[in-house]
């Protein structure tokens, strides 16, 4: 398993490089008269850079991040982030960025939203004092995400279930442990009954055809990464192995894909696929380890094991995506590979 120190360094330049950088960019937003048609900066005076809005939110978080670290704290670059982080995240931009949401409701919808939830969460956790001090500017920002999710979810029929941007799974779950950790019980209420809502009936998931040619997250996975954090533990326990029942490590969504044009933007998504399926496979092997220690029971034991003996062939092609030269991976993927990381 690679180590988190050996890529403090080299992501912290790509963060810093991404989260400076104005164009590409790709402004998803809705035009409603020639009045909105402006340059990225006029609209959302943070996060107009690093290719698109939520790119650069979590490439901010990623930053924040690693400054956590031993090196992050003492490297040559650590001024610099500080520096950049305090002018992005200043009062008056997250002021301008959380009306920006409150004005375009359904923009970024939920994967924008459970990256400004993020990042508000490692400031706020930060053992920094400058970064401590930006999660009060951004908490406006994550106040906006909770009001818009709590107002958004009773009127969901269903859950997007695809491994791209709008899947609801992946979005409710760092939005509902943001809002647990701040005491926000109505939002923690309101995306617990969505989600039972929406996935508690659910069973033996199919992975041996869910993923497509874009996706960067596995929805099995991310349904079941969102129910560990909902259900109780006596629920889980029954749920959980059920739900993972066709998983084995010959499934198609624990084998690494090889991604034939790394300059299309769809396709470099694969990359990413592979660090977020290590990053849930590690988190939910745990989770079965424990219910069979609880059970006795010894073949769901080894199902945890044989998932976990991908791990680490699945990241290895995002890490070497992180950093490279391609701009359609570099933008974003080092996120993800940091994540799946500190998990070791």
């Amino acid at each position: 398993m690679p180590q988190p120190e050996d890529f403090v360094h080299p992501f912290a330049e790509v963060a810093l490089s991404n989260i400076t950088r104005d164009y590409p960019y790709a402004a998803h937003h809705l035009a409603r008269s020639l009045a909105d048609i402006v340059p990225a900066a006029e609209k959302n005076p943070a996060f107009a850079n690093s290719f698109d809005w939520h790119s650069s939110v979590h490439m901010h978080y990623l930053l924040a991040s690693l400054l956590e670290t031993e090196e992050g704290r003492n490297s040559s670059w650590t001024a610099e982030a500080l520096e950049i982080l305090a002018e992005h995240l200043s009062e008056t931009n997250m002021l301008a960025e959380a009306a920006f949401l409150r004005d375009n409701p359904s923009w970024e919808r939920p994967y924008g939203w459970a990256w400004a939830v993020e990042l508000n969460r490692v400031l706020n956790a930060s053992d920094v004092a400058v970064l401590r001090e930006l999660g009060k500017n951004t908490q406006v920002l994550a106040d906006a995400v909770f009001d818009l999710v709590s107002a958004w979810l009773p009127k969901v029929a269903e859950p997007v279930r695809h491994g791209v941007h709008s899947n609801t799974a992946f979005g409710l779950r760092r939005i509902l442990i943001g809002a647990r950790l701040q005491e926000r019980h109505d939002v923690v209420d309101v995306i617990a009954g969505a989600a039972r809502r929406f996935f508690a009936e659910d069973a033996a998931w199919n992975f041996r055809q869910e993923r497509s040619g874009h996706d960067f997250l596995s929805p099995g996975l991310c349904e079941a990464d969102l129910m560990a954090e909902v259900l109780t533990e006596d629920e889980l326990a029954i749920w959980l192995p059920a739900f993972l029942s066709e998983l084995d490590p010959e499934s198609p969504a624990l084998t690494p894909i090889t991604v034939l044009d790394p300059t299309d933007g769809q396709q470099s998504h694969l990359y990413g696929l592979g660090l977020s399926v290590a990053a849930s496979v590690m988190r939910l092997a745990a989770k079965l380890e424990a219910i069979a220690e609880k059970t006795g029971n010894n073949d769901l034991a080894a199902h945890a094991r044989g998932m976990l003996t991908r791990v680490d062939a699945l990241m290895t092609r995002g890490l070497k995506a992180a950093v490279s030269d391609e701009y359609m991976s570099s933008h974003w993927v080092a996120t993800f590979a940091w994540e799946v990381l500190r998990l070791n």
